[in-house]
């Protein structure tokens, strides 16, 4: 039986008042969700589900809408993955609010 490899995470210390700071909650979910090593199409926390999940979703949009790069927080094997492909050199629009008019 092969042996399950964990991506590595590194923890870091931001001023709580940092664009960063503000969006730990994000940027913790976003990270919890990512797919292992050698799996990029499931999450390792929502059993059965595929990569990138609602969750991951979620909280990308969040890291973005806090005016960080979602993929500043993603490893780079990942990033073909993201939306638009990070190839792209437009920044992503992630979905918001519904629209007043």
């Amino acid at each position: 039986m092969a042996e399950a490899v964990i991506r590595p995470m590194e923890v870091i210390l931001v001023a709580a008042g940092s664009p960063t700071g503000r969006a730990t909650e994000a940027i913790n979910n976003l990270t919890r969700h990512l797919p292992d090593p050698g799996e990029p199409d499931f999450c390792p926390t929502c059993a059965g589900r595929f990569w990138p999940c609602a969750v991951f979703d979620d909280a990308a949009s969040r890291v973005h809408a806090a005016r960080l790069r979602v993929g500043d927080v993603v490893p780079l094997d990942l990033h073909p993955r993201l939306w638009p492909s990070s190839a792209q050199p437009v920044s992503p629009v992630w979905p918001s609010g519904p629209a007043f008019e």
